[in-house]
């Protein structure tokens, strides 16, 4: 095992919560990769990402030859790449993301540029000279996930949508905007999607504190993770913000309603009975009548159309005929609309969410070990 050099290779957002001190050497890679290990990658081809997006959020610049700590991921992202981690040691690899994230790129949007192509120079190791996964850091289990030690409750929204890019991280951004303008305190929080800070930045920037994703849990994406550990993973996370005791957490599931992680979480019962507001966002008129059926017949409370299709007033009017729910845009929620949808009565059993799921789902325990719990 050599020495790893962190003057000589960049860090990325997506292995951001393995402590530097636990990266110590670099190993070929000698076994299958799993998602969340970390590689010492070098890039020999730039393709759709010149850059990558430190542990901070900043973008540096990547060049052939530039070496950075990446971490295996799957990735779904039907305007950009379908990706997977390898199922075998492999020499070569893609960057998936602008976080980080490394696979084998499955398919790609069309016109999408190819993407950047990577040398693996090995698997990061710790001072044990054992792999270094992800998923063995971040959120620790909390003792307080099923109570609220006297603090008072925080009225869950849901925001959902047709698809990647129909506005839903907006959404989120204008809701923590007029809520806080009101006087209210939100948390906020990105459940689902692949390694990349941009979209908790944006929160941050619109009011939102405090403001988690699932890399802080250890995982660099969520595609393709267990059901109990999807569960898990959303229960950690909502539990933590509420622990800080804001009026409202609103929680973002990333891509459409028809996505494996997206459709996991909206047949839970379990995850359904957390939340108190559904917002979903649409592109058009079309998608904002099937998603709020849908939601109507998952039984979620939903208060509003929301994301692309309010750019266009007749698309507005359109959707809302079609829908029976008013179709907010960012003006008329910043406006004063929203308040009103929110007052009035709570979903019933909302606290299932975290007082149901198994003390002993994936997200706290990994190989024997208790875990210490998009620009994309």
């Amino acid at each position: 095992m050599q020495s790893l050099n962190h003057d000589a290779v960049k860090q990325t957002y997506g292995a951001r919560v393995v402590p530097l001190s636990e990266m110590v050497g670099v190993a070929p890679l000698a076994h299958a990769p799993r998602a969340g290990d970390l590689i010492v990658a070098e890039v020999l081809t730039t393709g759709r990402h010149d850059k990558i997006e430190g542990r901070s959020g900043l973008t540096t610049t990547i060049f052939p030859g530039s070496r950075f700590v990446g971490v295996f991921g799957n990735r779904y992202a039907t305007d950009q790449y379908e990706g997977y981690v390898p199922r075998e040691p492999v020499e070569e690899c893609d960057l998936l993301s602008v976080g980080g994230v490394c696979g084998a790129v499955a398919s790609r949007f069309d016109g999408f540029a190819a993407p950047t192509r990577l040398r693996v120079v090995g698997a990061v190791r710790d001072r044990q000279g054992r792999p270094l996964n992800s998923r063995r850091f971040g959120l620790p289990a909390d003792d307080r996930a099923g109570g609220h030690d006297g603090r008072r409750e925080a009225g869950v929204i849901l925001v959902v949508g047709s698809a990647m890019n129909s506005g839903k991280t907006t959404t989120v951004g204008t809701l923590a905007r007029a809520l806080t303008a009101a006087g209210r305190r939100v948390a906020a929080a990105k459940v689902t999607g692949t390694a990349a800070g941009k979209d908790v930045r944006y929160y941050g920037d619109c009011g939102a504190s405090p403001v988690l994703d699932f890399t802080d849990a250890g995982h660099p994406s969520t595609y393709l993770l267990d059901p109990q550990e999807l569960l898990a993973l959303a229960a950690a996370l909502i539990a933590r913000l509420r622990a800080d005791g804001p009026d409202y957490i609103v929680v973002e599931i990333a891509d459409g309603i028809f996505q494996r992680e997206t459709r996991l979480l909206l047949e839970s019962a379990d995850f359904r009975a957390g939340v108190d507001h559904a917002f979903f966002a649409a592109t058009d008129s079309l998608s904002a009548e099937c998603g709020a059926r849908r939601l109507r017949e998952y039984g979620l409370p939903l208060r509003a159309v929301a994301g692309t299709v309010t750019r266009s007033p007749l698309a507005t009017r359109e959707a809302e005929e079609a829908t029976g729910v008013a179709c907010l845009s960012i003006g008329r929620m910043l406006a004063g609309e929203l308040l009103p949808l929110l007052q009035g009565a709570r979903a019933p059993g909302r606290d299932r969410l975290v007082a149901t799921l198994p003390r002993t789902a994936g997200l706290y325990a990994f190989d024997g070990a208790v875990a210490a719990l998009p620009d994309r």
